[in-house]
C-alpha cells in the first residue's frame, strides 16, 4: 500500500487533524474501566467486557465507560475485529483510547516483526505460523483512519492515561500539537540536526530518538544503554526500558506497554500498569494451554481500583 500516493487517505488525515484540537485530550468523567493492551485478542476482549457488565453496543447499566491504553493491534488472532469493535464504541461516545506504539508504527508504515497481518503477510515464530486475520486494503484504510484520530494522552483532575510513559515535558509538546505524525516528524528532524555537533555512535543516536522525541517517549517509554544486547520481538536491541514510574510524582497515571507478569509490582503509589501480557497468549495456546492462561487481558476499575481479568478478578 502506497499511502503517500493516496490523496483520498490524505484528505481523511487532514480532516482528522482538524477534529483534534490537541493530542492531549480530556478524559471522560464518572466511573471508568481502563483496559490494557488488547493486541488483537478479540475473544478475551469480549469475555472481559461481559465480565465488566457491558452490552454488545458498549453501553453499561451503571453508566460506566471504557478507556483503552493503546496497542489494540498485532500479535493476536484478529486485530481487524478489535479495531472495528473499539472504533464503534468510540464513535458512540462509550469509549476512549490513546495511541500505542504498535498502533503508531502502522501510521508511519513501519513494518515490524509483529505487524505482518496489516500488510497481508503471515508471521512465523518458533517455526510455526501465528494464526492471524490478514488485512485487505479496506481494513488498512479503516484502521489508519481511526488511529489518526486518537490522542496520545487523556487527563482529568484525578487521573491520567497514557500508553507507555507520562513525562510532563513531552506531554506539554503533545498538548501543543494536533497531529501525531507531524509531531513525530518534526522532532525526528530536530534530533537528526543535532547529531553533527555530538560525538555519538548509532546506539546513542537511537536512544536520543527514543528519549527526546515526544511521540516515542510517550508511546514507547524511556530507554537506557545496556552492555549486552537483548533480543526481543525478533530484533536485537542495545537499550533497555527504564522503570520511569519509580520516580513519577503527580496525578495517578494508568498505563500499559510493559506486560508486567502477574504477581510482580505494577507501578507505584501514583501509577498502575494494566498490561498483563495477553498479547503473547498465542504462545500459551501453542504450548497446549487452552485453559488457565497466565497471560491475561485486564481492566482497572476506577475509582474502585479493582482489577478485573477476562477470567477472574482481584484487588489492585
Amino acid at each position: 500500500m502506497n499511502r503517500s500516493a493516496s490523496r483520498a487517505q490524505q484528505n481523511i488525515w487532514e480532516s482528522c487533524t482538524e477534529m483534534n484540537a490537541s493530542l492531549v485530550q480530556s478524559l471522560f468523567d464518572g466511573p471508568l474501566d481502563i483496559v490494557g493492551d488488547v493486541h488483537g485478542e478479540i475473544a478475551p476482549l469480549r469475555a472481559l467486557l461481559q465480565r465488566l457488565g457491558y452490552a454488545d453496543d458498549g453501553s453499561h447499566a451503571e453508566g460506566r465507560r471504557l478507556v483503552f491504553v493503546g496497542d489494540l493491534t498485532d500479535r493476536g488472532p484478529d486485530s481487524p475485529a478489535v479495531v472495528e469493535l473499539i472504533q464503534r464504541f468510540v464513535a458512540a461516545g462509550r469509549a476512549q483510547s490513546v495511541l500505542g506504539n504498535h498502533d503508531f508504527n502502522l501510521l508511519l508504515d513501519h513494518r515490524k516483526h509483529d505487524n505482518g497481518w496489516f500488510y497481508g503477510k503471515e508471521v512465523t515464530e518458533g517455526g510455526q505460523i501465528v494464526p492471524q486475520v490478514l488485512a485487505d486494503e479496506t481494513v488498512q484504510q479503516r484502521v489508519l483512519s481511526f488511529f489518526r484520530t486518537l490522542p496520545i494522552a487523556l487527563e482529568r483532575d484525578d487521573l491520567r492515561i497514557v500508553h507507555a510513559c507520562w513525562n510532563d515535558e513531552m506531554i506539554a509538546l503533545a498538548r501543543d500539537s494536533a497531529d501525531v505524525v507531524d509531531l513525530y516528524n518534526h522532532h525526528h528532524g530536530l534530533i537528526e540536526q543535532s547529531f553533527p555537533g555530538l560525538d555519538l555512535d548509532d546506539i546513542d543516536q537511537g536512544l536520543m530518538h527514543q528519549n527526546d522525541n515526544p511521540v516515542k517517549r510517550l508511546t514507547s517509554g524511556p530507554e537506557e544503554r545496556v552492555a549486552q544486547p537483548i533480543v526481543t520481538s525478533g530484533k536485537t536491541r542495545f537499550g533497555r526500558r527504564v522503570q520511569w514510574w519509580n520516580e513519577y510524582q503527580g496525578t495517578f497515571c494508568v498505563f500499559g506497554h510493559y506486560a508486567i507478569p502477574y504477581g510482580q509490582p505494577r507501578g507505584s503509589e501514583s501509577t498502575f500498569c494494566v498490561d498483563y501480557g495477553v498479547g503473547k497468549r498465542w504462545t500459551e495456546r501453542r504450548e497446549g494451554k487452552a485453559r488457565n492462561f497466565t497471560l491475561k487481558l485486564a481492566a482497572l476499575r476506577w475509582p474502585e481500583r479493582l482489577v478485573v481479568f477476562d477470567e477472574h478478578s482481584c484487588s489492585s
